[in-house]
């Protein structure tokens, strides 16, 4: 067991009692999932662990704008990859969102989320294979999330978005490592890229493929941003991701894949992963515009909610799993 791994047990251990159902049956749920959870091991691992727990068991206030630069620092590629630097790839143009007048009393749905990423992603695209499982089995832990593919034309992506209260205080050393003594509960996942280290490759690298890398800003209003890109799985599959800790006490995150996470079915031999594409689709720079939307919040507008749920029935989903009850798709 690695230092990540032992971190990790530690602190589901230390917060058992405020998980329900019981740490127990969410690990033996989660072994359905293993594919996943190793994949997004590696991105939670760049971004610190506690920002992982989230991950592997599958993570605005309203951003003023604020006069001044927010604070910037970037980690070096790694050595030995690739020297491609962040993409020329157009960028999502978020429609302004009106001051609202209807009170947000209705909780964060994953429909609601679904309308909104499609509110935010540049026209011409297509969201499908939902994962109602995934789905299902996240919402156990509170907060939003939501899992399905995007393809913007240039091959389909698995895309993961979560927006959950930043549970975890912040450590007084805070670089996502626990004091001296420290109790679980102080432990902090990482905000920024002092000290981020980029993994090395476990599978082929493409030459088209982004360097791993990590980058980092304080926002006018104290928000912290973080996006990595992570080395390449076994299959050749890798991530960029975005966290956004709030000021608000409200974290939203994106990953993306350069590939498809796919369903798995009886007698396969291989990861159930396809490889799509040399890249994820828009880039750090689309994914941060997105987590900085001032739509993602806990509490929404009942309209909002009810949009999501209209335009829901038009994203197919993946069938239920073979080996799993009916029940644990149900969503609706």
């Amino acid at each position: 067991m690695d230092e990540f791994e032992q971190e990790l047990s530690r602190l589901l251990t230390a917060g058992a009692e405020d998980l329900h159902p019981s740490v127990e049956t969410l690990v033996a749920e989660g072994g359905r999932t293993g594919l996943r959870k190793r994949r997004l091991r590696r991105a939670g691992r760049a971004a610190g662990a506690a920002v992982a727990v989230a991950a592997v068991l599958s993570t605005a206030a309203v951003l003023t704008t604020g006069h001044g630069r927010p604070s910037t620092t970037t980690a070096p590629a790694a050595t030995g990859t690739s020297a491609a630097t962040a993409s020329m790839r157009p960028t999502p143009t978020p429609t302004p969102t009106p001051t609202p007048t209807e009170p947000a009393t209705a909780r964060l749905s994953w429909q609601a989320m679904l309308g909104i990423l499609h509110g935010q992603l540049p026209a011409g695209g297509r969201l499908f294979n939902l994962d109602p499982y995934a789905i299902k089995f996240r919402a156990q832990l509170g907060g939003g999330y939501l899992e399905l593919q995007y393809d913007d034309g240039g091959g389909a992506s698995t895309l993961m978005v979560m927006v959950e209260p930043t549970r975890i205080p912040v450590l007084k050393n805070g670089q996502g490592h626990p004091s001296p003594g420290a109790s679980g509960s102080q432990f902090q996942p990482r905000t920024d890229c002092t000290g981020w280290t980029a993994l090395g490759d476990e599978g082929p690298r493409k030459p088209g493929y982004e360097a791993p890398t990590c980058r980092s800003s304080t926002l006018p209003d104290g928000s912290k941003l973080m996006s990595t890109v992570t080395g390449t799985d076994v299959v050749g599959l890798y991530d960029e991701r975005v966290d956004l800790y709030r000021a608000d006490g409200v974290t939203v995150s994106v990953i993306a894949a350069n590939a498809t996470l796919d369903q798995n079915h009886p007698g396969q031999t291989g990861p159930a992963i396809t490889v799509t594409r040399d890249r994820p689709p828009l880039g750090l720079d689309g994914w941060e515009a997105i987590v900085k939307s001032p739509q993602w919040q806990l509490k929404v507008p009942q309209s909002v909610v009810d949009a999501g749920l209209a335009f829901a029935p038009s994203v197919p989903r993946f069938p239920c799993p073979e080996d799993v009850k009916p029940a644990d798709c149900v969503i609706d």
